[in-house]
């Protein structure tokens, strides 16, 4: 069976939720291997043109939610500067041609997750003196609409290890963007774009209202509290999982039909009858489906 290519937006803005699994769906990922994976996240966001949003390492498998950025956004000066930090050194005497080449690839997000998994396979089977494939089958990525639909994505990755019981608060996880927008590291390197959010407060309510959790858990100010009237009815980010993941586009209703259009050359007979699907009526939010979610 053919499978779907991936629905990315070349050499333009775009907004994807990619999550890649280890072989097998083996636990590979222990505390050491979250540290140097998410070093390498960091080590290779610094290169690329892409803005991590949101991100979570778990045992056997990682989500980030990241921006990938315009081809004609990109500064000569920038691209000479990120690829000398790189030891990656470039002549003088560099042809536009050859500008346009690194400037399509360093805001391809297939290349950006690429350099992630093999630098950190190659670590770990040096590491653990072994051979063969550290990743299983090539990522999935979902494209993401701006605004209310990247807020929902974000909160559903940063609820990854409450709705797999390894905590009750999302900031008891050491390795996902919650925790670390809340520690305020130096060397913070996320981002809140397109999200419509720009106060960590804020997100933090949003993720303990969405998420359904205690007040009383979250240690943040009363402006970063919610009151129990602004709880929604439903909880999309722990029974509606394979619509955050196992889909192709989500976003308004207008933005599926927009993705179907652009990408129709690419959409598989079963996908046509199943694009459009609403989450759930009580939300503006739909999704075209992956054919094995169908």
């Amino acid at each position: 069976m053919a499978r779907t290519k991936r629905f990315k937006i070349n050499g333009d803005v775009g907004y994807y939720h990619v999550i890649s699994r280890t072989v097998g769906g083996e636990f590979l990922l222990g505390d050491v291997e979250k540290e140097k994976l998410l070093s390498v996240i960091k080590q290779f966001s610094s290169l690329y043109f892409v803005s991590v949003i949101g991100y979570c390492i778990m045992d056997n498998h990682f989500h980030l939610l990241v921006k990938t950025s315009s081809v004609e956004d990109i500064d000569n000066e920038e691209l000479k500067k990120r690829l000398s930090r790189h030891n990656k050194i470039i002549s003088d005497e560099i042809t536009e041609s050859e500008i346009l080449k690194y400037k399509e690839k360093l805001t391809d997000i297939s290349e950006y997750v690429k350099s992630i998994k093999m630098t950190f396979s190659r670590w770990y089977n040096k590491r653990n003196n072994r051979k063969g494939y550290f990743w299983g089958d090539r990522f999935k990525s979902v494209l993401v609409e701006s605004g209310e639909s990247l807020l929902n994505m974000l909160a559903y990755i940063d609820l990854n290890p409450v709705r797999a019981k390894i905590c009750s608060k999302p900031e008891e996880y050491r390795w996902c963007s919650f925790s670390n927008r809340l520690a305020k590291p130096k060397d913070d390197f996320l981002s809140f774009e397109g999200t419509e959010i720009d106060k960590v407060e804020d997100y933090m309510s949003f993720v303990y209202g969405v998420g359904k959790l205690e007040r009383k858990s979250y240690q943040g100010t009363e402006k970063g509290r919610i009151s129990e009237d602004s709880r929604p009815e439903i909880n999309l980010w722990q029974h509606r999982i394979r619509y955050f993941s196992d889909t192709l586009v989500i976003g308004s209703k207008g933005f599926i039909e927009s993705a179907y259009k652009t990408f129709e050359d690419k959409i598989t007979k079963k996908e046509r009858k199943a694009h459009k699907v609403p989450i759930d009526s009580s939300t503006g939010l739909y999704s075209m489906q992956r054919l094995n979610s169908i």
